[in-house]
């Protein structure tokens, strides 16, 4: 069978540039996902596994370094700015946030296919092993087991109650709207139907206090969803 098309996201609110950049790649036999704001690039990032996003600056809504500071909470993937500007601050600011390129348009499109392709095999190279366990505020939690501690007290969690957690850690202090949650979570369209979600959220709470939390608290933000809130 064929190996696998590298995903690329890219994050372009200018129409004309974004499905050039789409239709060129495409070409080059990348599998691309678009998103012409700050808030959908973050909502695609939670959907795959990307081997590279392309981040335009001058976004409407959440800025490029807004979406930047987000994707690396979580991940390494390299990140490729594409901007019109052209200062040594900006170019210092996204590096420091975590950028790991940076192209000035008007730009090549051969030139950015080699850069693409640099980052790629750079990041493959020296890709380090899996994360093990990630510590958030009182929250602790091992990814591939599905597993998550208060101040090293087992939860117990199901394979479910631990995707919504830590959807919740990764925007900590941030509400998520139910359909996003639900749609991250159970990987389909959300249709309204809360009772499913609110069992799932009761017994997080439960789960949460009989653990030990103190300081740690999923809180419903009525007529939007629910947030994790932590001092941490």
């Amino acid at each position: 069978m064929p190996s696998a098309k590298r995903k690329i996201l890219i994050v372009e609110d200018d129409t004309n540039i974004r499905d050039m950049l789409d239709e060129y790649l495409s070409d080059e036999g990348y599998e691309i996902y678009t998103a012409d704001s700050g808030t959908k690039a973050l909502f695609l990032f939670t959907q795959n596994e990307y081997a590279l996003a392309l981040i335009d600056l001058m976004l409407p809504g959440l800025s490029g370094f807004e979406v930047i500071k987000e994707i690396r909470k979580s991940s390494t993937l390299p990140i490729i700015i594409l901007t019109a500007k052209d200062s040594d601050a900006d170019k210092t600011r996204g590096f420091s946030i975590g950028a790991d390129d940076y192209v000035q348009k008007p730009f090549s499109l051969v030139e950015l296919v080699a850069r693409i392709k640099a980052n790629i095999r750079r990041s493959e190279m020296y890709a380090p092993t899996a994360v093990k366990s990630l510590q958030m505020g009182e929250l602790c939690f091992y990814p591939s087991e599905k597993r998550a501690t208060v101040n090293k007290n087992e939860m117990n969690l199901t394979r479910t109650e631990f995707g919504i957690l830590f959807e919740l850690a990764r925007n900590i202090n941030r509400a998520i709207p139910k359909e996003d949650l639900y749609s991250r979570v159970w990987k389909q369209p959300y249709y309204g139907d809360d009772n499913v979600l609110n069992t799932h959220i009761n017994r997080l709470r439960t789960k949460l206090a009989k653990a030990g939390a103190v300081q740690t608290q999923i809180c419903t933000i009525w007529g939007i969803g629910y947030k994790l809130e932590s001092p941490s």
